[in-house]
């Protein structure tokens, strides 16, 4: 009997050393968290999504704006600490189908937030999901789903390059702008490409906050207050919508005839892009930016799937390059002008310097190979401004080695780069591309030679070494258009905050004053003329001039045909401007590995009748024809093709 006693009293006691124990645990070691957990079942901070700013053309046309979705949070005040959150998110997973990797990652790049942080686990939740968790919530302690601005891109692949995407916030940009005291959190939407990166401040909004009281079962009672949401501030472009939707569409048309085309003639080569810019070439505002293939800007809002996102990047043809800004490749006879510079200035080339061409071969002395044009037979006797018109290379490779004897390779690169070539123009898009203009220190440096006469005829006709960015050649060619002055090119024309009060407003902004002579600028004008115009006495004409002879308005321009130094084809450019007299508007169209600048320039051609308001039934003349035949723009290039390629470098 007294065993039972003994044994009844020791059982009593350890249940009330236990009762002590779990009271001491509950009140020393966990008393602040159930303090805590105690408002939090009263009182519950829930998020209110800012919208980002929208991206408005300067028509005020909406490009990229805001549609409801859904994130899921987790409040970690309203998680039990006998809760494992894990758990929580395995059990989210398993009803769901959400990828548990991705929960778990975005819960503990957050894990060190307070108590009262609502941590997002996933943005753009699928209506399903929304349903099953709402359904499921007593399951699931501590998570809320809310209605929440997502990105929208109104027009899907349009300006896809110049727009960018957005993304969830990296760990290590989430360190960058945490150090730089901006407010982040893990899981923050930011901008990861193009405008929407480089606006990134701008355009995020401040989030809000609703303090509610709630019940033991999170559910709402009443509202105690709200600090309602800051939208982020509206970016208003210089980018004209419906020019923009124009060029793109007749990019991607050509580009896609192109590279059909060349299936079907073994002696052509494919394209592998495009890219065409039109400017204000008197002050720099971009008024339509493409670079083909492109690629939809909705489908990141959405969310690819990791094979999804492989296949772009692996994509041969690479659409998420932007080929205006990033694609650094040699300008081939575009850079005659900057030749054509040095020669005037340092050399006293007129406009009426007689040259010959005898043979169509150039030989440096005491060397053996010849340096060829791209006639073949020589031309014979040429003035300069006619040499820049049939874009003669045997002129220019006398140039180039005349500017070798007397400054070896020194004045033709520093011409170079008074354009602005070799260096950023600094246009408002992130990860523009420099060039390359190469020079005697950088061949020491990189290929361990001096500089040779080679080097600088190669040079002078847009080889050797020389990148450019098609952004960069036509800075070079609006500054030639406008007398003189090199403008940083600039997408966005101000910044408004929500409320319509103009924050920012961006004016036209001179990268520098070009050193030359007025008699300079006005000779390379009149040899450009004379590229699209010129019909000479032997019945050969400027290299551009089947196009835009008799054109309705008068263009100036340079076509240029760049040889890759690969087993890849040559490149294709034409850049100009008009009207000559008054310039409005300056273009440029390259082809990636398009063989030939001749197929150029019937799109060139078909940009500047559009943005002219000529009538898609007006065009160049078929000198085939003797009947003056006319064809319609979307007809051009196959008629003129042949045509085209009989004059063209």
């Amino acid at each position: 009997m007294d065993k039972r006693i003994l044994l009844f009293k020791i059982i009593i006691i350890s249940i009330f050393a236990l009762l002590i124990l779990r009271a001491g645990q509950l009140q020393l070691i966990q008393g602040e968290y159930y303090y805590q957990l105690s408002e939090g079942n009263r009182i519950s901070l829930r998020p209110i999504n800012a919208p980002r700013g929208k991206i408005i053309d300067r028509n005020n046309n909406i490009l990229v704006s805001n549609k409801l979705s859904y994130t899921l949070y987790l409040l970690p005040n309203e998680v039990s600490p006998d809760y494992n959150v894990e758990k929580l998110l395995h059990k989210v997973s398993e009803l769901t189908g959400l990828e548990l990797e991705l929960l778990v990652r975005n819960y503990q790049r957050s894990i060190d937030d307070s108590l009262s942080s609502a941590i997002v686990l996933k943005r753009n939740l699928s209506q399903e999901n929304y349903i099953i968790i709402k359904e499921n919530s007593d399951k699931l302690p501590g998570l809320l789903v809310k209605e929440s601005p997502i990105r929208d891109y109104v027009y899907g692949k349009l300006a896809a390059h110049v727009l960018g995407y957005v993304g969830e916030i990296s760990l290590e940009e989430l360190k960058r702008l945490t150090r730089a005291g901006y407010n982040y959190n893990g899981g923050d939407i930011v901008g990861i490409t193009g405008l929407e990166k480089e606006y990134e401040l701008y355009l995020k909004g401040i989030d809000g906050i609703e303090q509610l009281e709630v019940n033991s079962r999170g559910e709402k009672v009443k509202s105690l207050g709200t600090k309602p949401p800051v939208p982020g501030n509206d970016l208003v472009l210089n980018l004209d919508l419906e020019l923009q939707k124009y060029v793109e569409d007749l990019l991607e048309k050509e580009f896609q005839y192109l590279r059909e085309h060349a299936r079907k003639d073994p002696d052509l080569y494919p394209p592998t892009g495009a890219a065409a810019i039109v400017m204000d070439p008197n002050s720099g505002a971009i008024l339509a930016m493409v670079s083909i293939p492109n690629y939809n800007l909705n489908d990141f809002v959405e969310g690819l799937s990791v094979k999804e996102y492989q296949e772009l990047v692996n994509n041969p043809l690479n659409p998420l390059l932007n080929r205006t800004t990033m694609a650094a490749v040699p300008p081939g006879s575009i850079f005659k002008l900057v030749t054509g510079t040095a020669a005037i200035e340092y050399l006293d080339v007129r406009a009426d310097t007689v040259f010959y061409d005898r043979s169509g071969e150039f030989y440096i002395p005491n060397w053996s190979r010849p340096y060829k044009n791209w006639h073949v037979g020589g031309e014979g006797k040429l003035s300069f401004t006619r040499a820049i018109a049939r874009s003669n290379n045997i002129v220019f490779y006398q140039l180039g080695y005349r500017l070798y004897n007397k400054f070896r390779g020194e004045k033709l690169a520093e011409t170079a780069r008074e354009y602005g070539l070799g260096e950023k123009t600094g246009i408002d898009l992130p990860e523009e591309k420099d060039g390359l203009v190469p020079d005697a220190e950088w061949k020491r440096e990189t290929r361990k030679e001096g500089w040779y006469p080679g080097d600088s005829v190669n040079l002078s006709i847009g080889q050797g070494g020389l990148l450019t960015t098609p952004l960069q050649l036509i800075d070079m060619i609006s500054a030639i258009a406008n007398g003189g002055v090199l403008y940083k090119p600039y997408l966005v024309d101000k910044i408004v905050s929500p409320g319509g009060e103009v924050i920012v407003d961006f004016k036209p902004e001179v990268r520098s004053y070009l050193p030359f002579e007025k008699r300079t600028l006005q000779i390379l004008r009149q040899g450009m003329t004379e590229v699209t115009n010129a019909v000479y006495e032997n019945g050969m004409r400027g290299t551009a001039a089947r196009v835009f002879k008799d054109f309705p308005v008068k263009v100036a321009g340079k076509t240029g045909t760049a040889q890759t130094g690969s087993s890849r084809p040559n490149h294709g450019f034409f850049a100009g401007f008009a009207p000559v007299d008054k310039p409005e508007v300056a273009v440029l169209v390259f082809l990636e590995n398009g063989n030939s600048s001749g197929y150029t320039l019937p799109i060139a051609a078909s940009i500047f009748k559009h943005y002219f308001g000529i009538g898609e039934e007006e065009t160049v003349k078929n000198d085939s024809d003797k009947g003056e035949k006319r064809v319609k723009t979307s007809n051009r290039l196959l008629e003129f093709l042949k045509e085209v390629f009989s004059s063209e470098e």
